[in-house]
């Protein structure tokens, strides 16, 4: 069913124990080497989430992790990029400009909720400017080091309530939603 109301955006994904959502060459394998629960799935999740939003480096990356699989089908991609324009395989398009009016404007289109993948640059801008509703933050027990954090260091402080925590086989999920 189409929301006739604001959409929500919510942020959906995995860091490090130290933080990071990439290494620093921008490589997400740690992510896909870590222990799921095979029973694990987020498909409702993704059934409340028509369009995602990401970075074109986490577009990148995870285009290379699924290779020839595709990328959130039947979803709408938004990638960020600051030299690619037009469409983008699967359904969606690249965009430029400030991520926080960007995803503003697509709040007030009709659809179901919106879904950031990444990276931290966006997600810390959106953050700023209290646009990302709920988080749900799976931790997974590796310590990179270096890399690309979630949450980058930036003028902001943020109060969040805890929904819930569980465990998905050797990650750790937090949902945590905006107060």
């Amino acid at each position: 069913m189409v929301s006739k109301t604001m959409r929500k955006v919510y942020f959906y994904g995995a860091i490090s124990l130290d933080g990071f959502l990439a290494r620093k060459d921008d490589s997400l394998q740690w992510l896909f080497d870590t222990e799921l629960d095979p029973d694990y799935s987020i498909a409702d999740f993704e059934a409340g989430i028509d369009m995602v939003v990401m970075g074109n480096t986490t577009y990148k990356e995870t285009g290379k992790i699924l290779g020839d699989r595709p990328m959130f089908p039947g979803k709408e991609k938004i990638v960020f990029s600051r030299s690619q324009t037009g469409s983008v395989a699967d359904g969606g398009r690249y965009v430029s400009g400030d991520p926080a009016a960007i995803v503003t404007d697509l709040k007030l289109t009709e659809g179901k909720n919106i879904w950031i993948v990444g990276g931290g640059a966006i997600v810390t801008q959106l953050v700023r400017q209290d646009l990302i509703d709920e988080f749900w933050i799976q931790i997974a027990p590796i310590l990179i080091g270096r890399g690309k954090r979630l949450f980058e260091e930036a003028d902001y402080e943020k109060r969040l309530s805890l929904i819930g925590i569980k465990g998905i086989g050797q990650l750790t999920e937090l949902h945590l939603k905006r107060e």
